[in-house]
């Protein structure tokens, strides 16, 4: 570890105007290995399962929208769930541990520890908030006779179109939401695992 002298100014640890900002610096961040491969082989047998439905697009696209007004509500709820536990536990942290974690760079992502350990959290929040984003466009657009149906059917391949957005939409709203719960897996653990520090700051101090 090494420790970092100037990470308490104003500067340092205001760098970060907007969540675009802190999505770019919490990428330094390593994902978990599993979450990685498991939402990996979860995409895949998705995009398989979709090659093989003897079903109409009507009936493909049905299933898209339904699906993602379902989905639009869990994920709002949860967010909004673990975004209130986030607050309460960030309101309660030790002020003395964090001025401590700002202190050092963490080995791999080379973030304060501070910034590491709270970038995991925020990654957590923005990849909801870009899922919920999908959601609504798709319950917005994936409308027959809307614009992107009228924009589709300008194409001479129009059909070939309608049935790649249509898939597209499918694997990225079913591999999306178990990306999603791998997600909350780890942030679950990574709530823990601060109290768990903060419990070990306050035995030693």
């Amino acid at each position: 570890m090494l420790k970092m002298s100037d990470d308490l100014s104003p500067k340092s640890l205001m760098n970060e105007k907007s969540l675009w900002d802190i999505y770019i610096q919490a990428r330094r961040i390593p994902f978990n290995r599993f979450n990685f491969w498991a939402t990996l082989f979860v995409l895949v047998a998705v995009a398989l399962q979709y090659c093989m439905l003897e079903i109409s697009l009507d009936e493909k696209l049905k299933i898209v929208r339904e699906f993602s007004t379902m989905a639009l509500g869990v994920v709002v709820s949860v967010l909004g769930f673990i975004l209130a536990g986030f607050t309460i536990f960030a309101t309660i942290s030790q002020p003395e541990m964090l001025v401590a974690m700002s202190k050092y760079r963490h080995d791999v992502s080379q973030l304060s520890y501070l910034k590491n350990n709270f970038f995991t959290f925020m990654r957590v929040f923005i990849y909801y908030l870009l899922y919920t984003v999908f959601c609504l466009m798709v319950i917005v657009f994936a409308v027959k006779g809307g614009l992107v149906h009228k924009l589709v059917m300008l194409s001479p391949i129009s059909w070939k179109i309608a049935e790649w957005l249509v898939g597209a939409a499918y694997v990225g709203l079913y591999a999306g939401m178990f990306f999603l719960l791998m997600q909350l897996k780890s942030f679950i653990y990574n709530v823990y695992h601060s109290v768990m520090t903060a419990i070990r700051w306050k035995a030693i101090q």
